[in-house]
């Protein structure tokens, strides 16, 4: 991760000022004087005094996962803007009363004309025209609409994909900050989109966790190259960059478009024979396999699962009794009862997440549930861990414990 821009404090006597690094001096202005928030000596927060919020609440993506960020907005039905960045990436999504009315992106893949000669409205020729025409009072919209080049209702419905993909790409974003304004919507550029949030926020998880299935199946290091019907249709310019064979992760970085749309276009040319796939040479590992994997790849249900067969397996190993991991969700602590009522454990270990899951769903909707079903899990891993503290040799013990605390920056 690319370390973050500085701000130096010097205090001279009564005067005192803030040293802003170059990256962070340029999102500033003496026009624009900035309001802060101090959170004790921890830290403090600078927000333009102009932006009009009435509240606001940061963080990281190590600490609150997307999902769980939508979650706070959608129960407190707020009104106001997320803003979510990760290097040179940012994507922002506008809010009134907890339902999405618009998003812009920094990806140029993300944009309205971009989106829009992938939709088939526009030709390249007609977008790098049209741009050619934009300024600040002018915009894109505008441009294509006076020239008829699309229709009103054309660019209506461009507007609402690109708001709806915008959003649903977020939640492929596992690392990098947020901050959420509470502020009023905006009066323009409002759109409507075909679902509420709750089921968008849904759809969003899912992507994700197929997106982690398919990174898994089609790994950066798995070599491609041209299979026997020729370049999937709309795909050219991608496929020429093969040659006579490359890296899925080479051929990702070429590619503009989110992972979701990469990886499931990897999984069609396979199945149609556009791609021929060969798996890299395994690496050998010293220890076992489950424990050299990409653990950023998988969804934290998965982790934590993977976490409870490492416990379990461990204990097995060692001619302990792995009976003490089933009497956890026999008679879990109090406050976990309902959470874990049927809930059953596998004969490696692992939790039965969809019952788990099933137990806890609320009203809150689906993110709310999914955070509850993290807490449980949770608590579950701490039990294991605990325990095999109990009944593993120190090393052993010491091992899995180590294993937890590199993954819980990643658990969300």
């Amino acid at each position: 991760m690319a370390p973050r821009p500085k701000a130096t404090p010097r205090v001279s006597g009564e005067a005192a000022s803030l040293e802003l690094e170059r990256p962070l001096a340029a999102v500033v202005s003496p026009s624009r004087p900035l309001v802060a928030h101090f959170h004790a000596p921890e830290g403090l927060v600078l927000l333009p005094e102009s932006h009009g919020a009435s509240g606001f609440f940061a963080g990281s993506l190590g600490s609150l996962s997307v999902e769980e960020v939508f979650a706070q907005i959608l129960s407190g039905i707020r009104t106001g803007q997320l803003i979510v960045q990760h290097g040179p990436v940012r994507r922002a999504v506008m809010f009134r009363d907890g339902q999405v009315v618009f998003a812009t992106s920094s990806e140029k893949w993300e944009r309205l004309g971009a989106v829009m000669v992938r939709l088939g409205l526009l030709t390249d020729v007609q977008l790098a025209a049209a741009l050619g025409q934009v300024t600040p009072a002018r915009r894109i919209g505008q441009v294509l609409t006076s020239q008829g080049l699309v229709s009103e209702a054309s660019l209506y419905s461009a507007m609402t994909f690109v708001v709806r993909e915008v959003v649903l790409n977020l939640f492929e974003m596992q690392e990098g900050s947020f901050l959420f304004l509470e502020a009023r919507a905006p009066a323009v550029d409002a759109v409507k989109l075909p679902e509420r949030t709750r089921d968008l926020v849904l759809t969003g998880i899912k992507r994700a966790e197929e997106t982690g299935r398919l990174r898994r199946r089609f790994p950066d290091d798995m070599r491609v190259g041209p299979g026997p019907q020729g370049a999937l249709p709309g795909e050219e310019a991608l496929f020429a960059k093969l040659g006579g064979g490359t890296t899925l992760g080479t051929l990702r970085a070429a590619y503009a478009g989110s992972q979701y749309a990469f990886y499931s276009g990897v999984e069609e040319a396979v199945r149609g024979g556009h791609l021929a796939l060969q798996a890299a040479e395994p690496v050998p590992s010293p220890g076992p396999a489950v424990e050299g994997m990409a653990w950023e790849l998988l969804s934290a249900e998965e982790r934590y699962n993977l976490l409870l067969s490492l416990v379990h397996r461990a204990l097995r190993e060692a001619g302990r009794d792995v009976d003490l991991l089933r009497g956890f969700v026999e008679a879990p602590p109090p406050g976990l009862e309902n959470a874990y009522q049927g809930v059953t454990v596998g004969p490696d270990g692992r939790v039965d997440v969809v019952r788990l899951r099933a137990n806890v769903s609320t009203s809150g909707g689906e993110a709310v549930g999914r955070a509850m079903a993290l807490e449980a899990l949770d608590a579950f891993v701490s039990y294991a861990l605990f325990s095999a503290r109990n009944a593993l040799p120190p090393d052993v013990a010491e091992r899995l414990a180590n294993t937890y605390r590199t993954l819980q920056g990643g658990l969300s």
